[in-house]
Formats: C-alpha cells, structure tokens, sequence
C-alpha cells in the first residue's frame, strides 16, 4: 500500500514510542507543551542502545567493528562508541537542531492533509468537520516525509547509513508517542495546521497487517475543523459524542472493511 509505514517491531525495540524491556523512563525526544508539539532540543541514548539489539543494529556494528585492528575495550564496543559519537555530534550541530526543530509541524501538516480524504469516517459539530484518522496512513506519511527531507541533509553526512535510518524512523516513534502521550480531548486539544487540531488518540483497532505496516497497524487518532471562536459547553459534549459515535461505528467494521477504507483514503494526494 503506497505512503505507509512499513516494518517489523524487533525484540527489544518497540517503535511504537515505547521500550519492551523494564528499566528506567526513558527521556522523549519530543513533548507537548501549550497544546504544541516541540522538539525536547536532544537525543537521548537509550533507544539507540535498544536499537542496537535489533537485527539491523547487529548487523551495522558488526560491519563496523571489521574496520577496526585492535581496540582494548573489544571491537564491538568500540565500534557502537563510534557509531553513537557519530550520531550525537550531529544531533548537537545548528543544523541538525534546526532541522528536528521543524519536523513537528511537518508531521502535524501531513495529519492534517489527510483528512481532506473523503473516504474516512467524519461528521460536523459546529460547523467544523471531525475526521477519524488512522494512525497507519498518518504516520506511513509522516514517515515518507521525514526521509525525504533528512536522508540526505548535510548534518547527517558523517553518519552511518543504518544509524541514519534508525534516527529517521525513530523520530516519526517519538512524535507520534507524545502525541499519544499528550491524551488530547477536545477541551485540551493538540494543535495541527492548516486549523486542524487532535482531539483524541483511541489504540487498539486494527487497521492494517501489523507484519508489514508496523507499529501503526493498529489506533487511530481524531481531527476537528477548530472554529476560531470559543466553543460551548454543548459543543464540547458534542464533540465527545462525535468521537464516541465514530469510534464505535469502525469498531463494527470487519477487518477486510477497514482494509478497504484505508486504501480509499490512501490514494488521495495531497
């Protein structure tokens, strides 16, 4: 299916934003702060260090380490020093900063594009729409955009093409974790654009083949047409009942169903 996500969750990394091992909170890379979704200005170590469990990480060090002669430390810990060094000296140049500054407003754009599709599932509360987005279109997007714009940015050159690929996955992982992670309503919306605000994350609904679509496979999220005066009590219950309703009308859906109005809404461009 063109423009989704594609990947497996591997042993010890989730990219669904979460760590499958027990250990301390990690430290996101993105919040939501005011209702907007911000850069945390760093990139931490440890799903890096769970990436490295994975077959790709494997791999990618491995490859390292046959460039190394000696190390007294063992080559496979000297080459995952020299493949993090790599990926936090970039993470700490202007250009980076400023590049990861601007993805979230790119990752809430392609969220909002999306609901112009008219094969989702919507209904009007004043006057504004209120689109069910699946979370396995919205972030297969996301995902084609961040390695459009940053696979081959300048700051990243100096880093391995595996580690590259991690970083660009894993940002989409972190954005869409603290969207969720915000727990959006209506009265405490998530800002998008183009006058689109999230109102809602709701897991679980399968959409789509987990084995080929990923993390994403499953959950959708609620966009609302925000009208730019105050709404009223009324409206916000209304708007909580819109989300209810929709929720509870795809959950009847048989799989082969919502496989169908996936590929729909796929197939609009933006």
């Amino acid at each position: 299916m063109v423009g989704l996500f594609t990947g497996v969750v591997r042993k010890g990394y989730a990219p669904g934003g979460h760590s499958v091992r027990n250990g301390p909170r990690r430290v996101a890379w993105f919040t939501v702060k005011r209702g907007r979704l911000e850069y945390r200005g760093r990139v931490t170590r440890q799903p890096f260090a769970e990436w490295c469990a994975t077959k790709e990480g494997v791999d990618a060090i491995a490859r390292v380490a046959k460039e190394i002669r000696f190390s007294f430390v063992g080559r496979r810990r000297s080459a995952t020093r020299r493949l993090w060094r790599a990926l936090h000296a970039a993470s700490r140049t202007e250009g980076f900063c400023a590049a990861i500054k601007a993805e979230p407003d790119h990752f809430l754009q392609a969220i909002a594009d999306i609901c112009y599709a008219d094969a989702l599932p919507r209904t009007h509360v004043a006057l504004g729409r209120v689109v069910l987005t699946p979370r396995a279109l919205a972030m297969g997007r996301a995902r084609a955009g961040v390695f459009a714009r940053l696979m081959t940015a300048p700051a990243l050159a100096d880093v391995d093409d595996a580690v590259r690929t991690f970083l660009l996955d894993h940002l989409v992982v972190e954005m869409d974790a603290a969207l969720s992670q915000a727990s959006p309503v209506p009265r405490r919306p998530v800002l998008a654009k183009d006058g689109w605000v999230c109102i809602g994350v709701r897991l679980g609904t399968v959409w789509a083949e987990p084995l080929w679509a990923g993390p994403y496979g499953s959950g959708h999220l609620f966009m609302y047409e925000m009208p730019r005066r105050k709404l009223t009590r009324r409206e916000y219950k209304a708007l909580d009942a819109a989300i209810d309703e929709i929720a509870g009308s795809v959950s009847t859906l048989s799989r082969t169903a919502r496989d169908a109005m996936l590929r729909a809404a796929t197939l609009r461009r933006v």
